[in-house]
């Protein structure tokens, strides 16, 4: 009797660890991007949800977009488990520099600031993925496409 007790609650608890660990891994998908400065002063943005959910950031605000197609998914978990987000500078900025933009990349509480005058690797290639798709969605909200999913 106690051995079956005892598998029971091992199993149980298994089970609760593989949930909790479900959570945890949607949680650490969610990677936000966000643009600013240069001679106009720009500010946009892109923040990603668990499940592909789109937040676009403009001057006006928040605004929900289309969510991340299958592929755009794929690609960005195959980019963000690229990116050794510990080894990264939390600032990579030429202050010399003027008119610049600087992008500031933030992925499971670690936050990068860049204006992309060093190479950082595959975190430059999480940066133009998550451009791409937030000028996809501009695109599409100016040519009058619904950026609702």
């Amino acid at each position: 009797m106690a051995t079956r007790i005892g598998r029971f609650l091992a199993l149980l608890v298994g089970g609760l660890l593989l949930v909790g660990c479900g959570e945890s891994v949607a949680a650490s998908r969610e990677v936000s991007l966000h643009v600013s400065g240069g001679i106009a002063g720009v500010q946009r943005g892109i923040e990603v949800g668990p499940g592909g959910s789109v937040i676009l950031v403009d001057g006006k605000g928040r605004h929900a977009g289309r969510d991340l197609s299958g592929a755009e998914r794929e690609k960005l978990g195959s980019l963000l488990d690229a990116v050794d987000f510990a080894a990264l500078p939390s600032r990579s900025v030429d202050e010399g520099s003027r008119d610049r933009f600087e992008y500031r990349l933030a992925h499971d509480g670690r936050t990068v600031i860049t204006d992309r005058s060093t190479d950082l690797g595959p975190a430059d290639d999480l940066i133009d993925h998550l451009e791409s798709c937030m000028d996809a969605r501009r695109a599409g909200a100016v040519q009058g496409t619904p950026t609702h999913s």
